[in-house]
């Protein structure tokens, strides 16, 4: 298996600015609703989340570099609108995801549809650890089947499905950009 060499931007060119700008769009809004709209809805208990959709998104179709940055970003987003704390667990989480995600698509598996899926799986699961693990060290009473009831397993199948439509529009986002790589 053989891989190509990418052609290295500088960091200040017009197109790396125009990549960080084009994902920072659905970082941040894939954050707001996330924040807002799925959580002061009354008909979910739990919250997908929207910013490792975008993160794995972003990883999978423009490579494990973008999906490390864009992780960074997301991380910090869910820090400031969505938890509140102050472990500082989802930036590095976010952007362990990106990264590995990225490697994963470009190595092994393609970046269809059903590769989508397998990857979303792998990293909900991966985000339900991360809560559980942010509620032990949150809470002083843990019970654990409280936790998998009313966070883990609601927030697992909120993500699973959000992630389909997700898919499309990601797809769609980056596509454009991609094809330009392409052919320089």
């Amino acid at each position: 298996m053989e891989f190509k060499e990418q052609k290295r931007y500088s960091f200040f060119s017009s197109q790396v600015i125009g990549r960080i700008l084009l994902f920072a769009i659905p970082v941040f809004l894939s954050g707001v609703m996330q924040s807002s709209f799925f959580a002061a809805s009354g008909f979910f208990k739990a919250t997908p989340d929207l910013l490792l959709i975008s993160v794995i998104g972003i990883a999978i179709f423009d490579g494990e570099r973008s999906g490390a940055i864009a992780g960074i970003g997301a991380g910090v987003l869910a820090e400031a609108f969505v938890s509140g704390a102050y472990m500082m667990f989802f930036p590095l989480f976010y952007m362990l995801c990106g990264y590995f995600f990225g490697v994963v698509s470009r190595v092994f598996l393609n970046r269809n549809f059903v590769s989508w899926l397998l990857y979303m799986f792998i990293g909900a699961g991966l985000r339900g650890l991360l809560s559980v693990i942010h509620s032990m060290f949150l809470e002083t009473d843990i019970n654990l089947f409280l936790i998998f009831t009313e966070i883990v397993i609601p927030e697992y199948f909120l993500t699973l499905i959000c992630s389909v439509p997700m898919y499309f529009l990601l797809r769609m986002t980056v596509r454009p950009f991609r094809k330009k790589i392409e052919m320089e």
